[in-house]
């Protein structure tokens, strides 16, 4: 048989020969039906579908086809894939006479072409440049030709001249992005469903240039308000906390627009590095031949790059060429409006915001761009006046936007309060400076109602401020147990008789620890309720380190209402506990504390009480 063959003429051994026959040589296959199954039906042809094997066994059929169509050509004279075969050809009776001989090859296979699935295009150079209506057959059946505008299939990439992409298939990738931001899933599942399934499956189209930056603009302002409605956000939220870096304390989503710029360019960078010496030196001619028609004359290294970098003065001033998109063309456009600087003086290299990429880093091209871009937006926000107080407090630590992925330890009504807390968002009376009318608190007539008066100063909530500071020392205690001896828990001890909330000693180590819960106004708060917190137990430090000999210090351990962690905490932490139950308890921590001031808000709001402090 055919594939008897093939394993003989490729040299693959006797091995694999046997391994093969006896897969194949009397197999059968039997259908399931309501009745039971079917007697067994013998298989005479084809390869056994879902074998890890089949796969390559095709290939090893086919490749004597694929070898002699490409024959001893240097340039590409046919492209294959698995079953997918593309012939190329520089006139018209040469492309049939190869469409002949493929057709001839794969019967002897017991392969057959089937007309109405192929599709041909005739391009010529000559006046009028264009499509040509050429028509070839195989078998006597003419397939069907590509006019100009029309477009075939190959490996999931629109082939034709002058594309108009299908806008029904934009529609779709549209409605099937609305149904996941609609869709049943918790919030957090939805914001990573599109991340990881929706926003990284359009990576493939923007490489391949099926539609334009616009119209991912397009899908991007669609999206955009159902992401927001998924976070409780209003729509004058900051567009820098949907796109922002996770880093910044974001949400990480991708800005497909943006990332169809950058697909462009790597894809570009790909070819340009490809270890594939043959890939390579063809990109290089290629884009060399598209520099040369836009400036009329052979371009020089330093010009190659000009031109990817998107110039547009001195040669590059004046437009020529023959206004086909290309990769080249959509990689220049690209990195004109990413600010993207290619070299080909020496080795090949791609600069973009200080930071320099060469063939070693060709795998890090988009990921270092849209960083960047995150990375930016992330800083952005934080800088913003409002909306970015508590952002800064929160992009300090990964923890504090723990739940963003899973919703770890979070209730729904804390989801749908913390974005908007966080960003300063929340309808109250003091919560904007522009605001007008009335801005005392409507509980206790304090000059301004602003959040941070609310859920950490208003006195009518004490019980509540208090039920969240000490979730803080309980969880303090329970990373301490087993490990350290608490001396004392909230109890009156020194010559000041200070209360400290914990005093752990293991050995000749004493910790002296006092949680605190300030308003997330940015790191500054922070720091000083820290210094605050040392300067107020300095002289028991110094009365324990008398009585006790050996390390005694004072640890602020800090958890900002809004749920943002500080990293001076886990020099604690580390010290409490092991690794892994530290992250746990990070997570805890910050989603306790985001559900005691959720609380609080609300009572605030309803007068009706949450949770008993």
């Amino acid at each position: 048989m055919a594939l008897e063959t093939a394993i003989e003429s490729c040299g693959a051994g006797e091995g694999l020969l046997r391994i093969v026959q006896d897969i194949y040589s009397g197999a059968t296959s039997s259908v399931s039906v309501a009745e039971g199954k079917t007697p067994n039906i013998p298989v005479l042809s084809g390869i056994r579908q879902g074998c890890p094997l089949s796969g390559l066994l095709f290939i090893m059929a086919v490749d004597p086809v694929v070898s002699a169509l490409q024959g001893t050509d240097a340039g590409h004279r046919v492209l294959a894939f698995a079953d997918d075969l593309c012939l190329l050809a520089d006139n018209a009776p040469d492309l049939q006479s190869k469409i002949n001989d493929a057709r001839e090859g794969l019967e002897r296979l017991g392969l057959s072409i089937n007309a109405s699935k192929c599709a041909s295009l005739h391009l010529s150079g000559r006046t009028p440049v264009g499509v040509r209506d050429s028509i070839f057959r195989i078998s006597g059946v003419p397939m069907k030709p590509l006019a100009e505008g029309d477009a075939a299939a190959f490996l999931g990439a629109q082939v034709g001249f002058h594309v108009i992409p299908h806008k029904s298939t934009l529609a779709d990738i549209i409605d099937l992005g609305l149904k996941l931001a609609r869709s049943k899933l918790a919030p957090w599942q939805r914001i990573d469903a599109l991340k990881t399934f929706f926003l990284s499956s359009a990576v493939h189209l923007q490489r391949m240039g099926t539609y334009s930056k616009s119209d991912w603009k397009t899908v991007d302002e669609i999206l955009r308000p159902e992401i927001k409605a998924t976070l409780n956000l209003p729509q004058e939220a900051s567009n820098e906390y949907l796109y922002g870096s996770t880093l910044r304390g974001c949400c990480g989503i991708t800005k497909l627009a943006e990332d169809s710029d950058i697909a462009a360019v790597d894809s570009a960078f790909k070819l340009l590095t490809s270890p594939d010496g043959r890939v390579t030196r063809e990109a290089v001619d290629h884009v060399r031949d598209v520099t040369r028609r836009r400036i009329g004359r052979i371009p020089s290294n330093s010009e190659v790059g000009s031109y990817l970098s998107g110039e547009n003065e001195g040669p590059f001033r004046e437009t020529r060429g023959g206004g086909v998109a290309s990769v080249w063309s959509r990689a220049r456009n690209a990195s004109g409006r990413l600010a993207a600087s290619w070299s080909l003086d020496g080795p090949l290299s791609i600069t973009h915001a200080g930071t320099t990429m060469r063939a070693k880093q060709r795998r890090e091209v988009m990921k270092t761009m849209r960083d960047h871009f995150r990375a930016v937006r992330g800083t952005t926000l934080i800088e913003k006046p409002d909306q970015g107080r508590a952002m800064e407090c929160v992009a300090a630590h990964a923890a504090s936007n723990h739940f963003l992925r899973a919703g770890d330890f979070c209730r729904f009504a804390d989801w749908r309060f913390v974005h908007r807390a966080r960003l300063n968002l929340v309808p109250l009376n003091g919560s904007s400076s522009w605001r007008t009318g009335d801005r005392r608190c409507r509980r206790c007539g304090n000059n301004i109602e602003s959040l941070a008066h609310v859920v950490n100063h208003c006195m009518r909530y004490t019980s509540l401020f208090m039920a969240r500071h000490n979730s803080l020392v309980a969880r303090l205690k329970k990373a301490a147990d087993g490990k350290f001896e608490v001396v004392s828990e909230n109890q009156a001890i020194g010559a000041q008789r200070l209360r400290p909330d914990l005093i752990l000693r293991r050995g000749t180590t004493t910790l002296i620890i006092d949680a605190t819960v300030p308003f997330d106004n940015r790191m500054k708060a922070f720091e000083e309720a820290a210094d605050e917190n040392r300067a107020k137990y300095e002289e028991l430090r110094k009365e324990i380190a008398a009585e006790h000999p050996g390390e005694v210090t004072v640890f602020p351990f800090i958890v900002g209402s809004l749920g943002s962690w500080d990293p001076a905490n886990d020099v604690l932490v580390r010290q409490l506990c092991s690794r892994a139950y530290a992250k746990l308890m990070r997570k805890l921590c910050v989603s306790e504390v985001i559900g005691y001031t959720r609380d609080v808000y609300t009572e605030h709001i309803s007068g009706v009480r949450a949770r008993h402090g």
